[in-house]
């Protein structure tokens, strides 16, 4: 599929508009690809007809935009914020939780699941732009490879093994989905969901340039409660940006006074 200087821009501009992600032209092969596969689905032959689609209908833009967008996790990924936060917080309390670019679900049962093992009381929105990572977090079912880092007694305790056609696949069990709401949410151009105590927004804001990262950074303060947490990828930083936010340990943050 051919793709002009000019239409490139056209989508990479609708990308960075409404994701914040910037696709610069070492991403241009990767555009390519996944415009290419909405053409055979859409079953529509040109470019310019699938631009001005997009343009005018709701469905097919989040469709373009859940393709592009990169989705890369397995379960207890970075897990040393987890455990600072088992450390930290109060089991009396009743714990508001967003897991703000939850991906296909692996974030938001990762942190459901030592919650539950310390008796922690809590509830948890997990969000992410892409409908089909949304669709997957749902389902709950994952490839055992994803778990490769769960120790074995919570392995045993909060998932369900795979027989016959689902051999090498396992399910999280219902007493962790129950406590967790999955929704769609932009965090580009989407209002706040609510306040919370603790929010993890882990290895999305790599994409985003100092500007996005400013509007971001911005909206979780204002969702965030007195005395809560910010968590961001071990890979990212405020420095740069202006924020009010206190500095705890790289990469985890706290609204006003610990």
């Amino acid at each position: 599929m051919g793709l002009s200087d000019s239409q490139y821009k056209v989508l990479s501009d609708i990308v960075y508009s409404e994701c914040g992600i910037n696709l610069h032209e070492g991403k241009l092969e990767l555009l390519k690809a996944r415009v290419a596969k909405r053409l055979r689905i859409t079953k529509i032959n040109s470019l310019e007809e699938y631009i001005n689609l997009i343009k005018q209908d709701t469905t097919e833009f989040i469709n373009f935009i859940d393709a592009v967008s990169t989705n890369h996790t397995f379960f207890f990924r970075e897990n040393h914020h987890c455990e600072f936060l088992l450390k930290s917080i109060d089991n009396s309390r009743h714990l508001k939780i967003w897991s703000a670019a939850s991906s296909s679900g692996e974030e938001p049962y990762s942190i459901a699941i030592q919650l539950l093992e310390k008796g922690a009381k809590f509830e948890m929105f997990a969000s992410d732009i892409s409908n089909s990572m949304i669709k997957a977090a749902k389902t709950a079912l994952y490839y055992k490879e994803k778990l490769r880092l769960v120790p074995r007694n919570m392995l045993i305790k909060y998932f369900q093994k795979g027989r016959n056609k689902w051999e090498g696949y396992v399910r999280v069990k219902k007493e962790v989905m129950n406590n967790i709401t999955f929704g769609r949410h932009n965090l580009i151009v989407d209002s706040s969901p609510g306040i919370f105590n603790i929010i993890f927004c882990r290895n999305v804001m790599i994409y985003f340039d100092n500007e996005t990262k400013q509007k971001v950074i911005g909206k979780l303060y204002k969702s965030l409660a007195e005395g809560g947490y910010l968590i961001i990828g071990a890979a990212e930083g405020l420095v740069g940006l202006k924020h009010n936010f206190k500095y705890i340990k790289p990469s985890i943050y706290i609204k006003g006074a610990s």
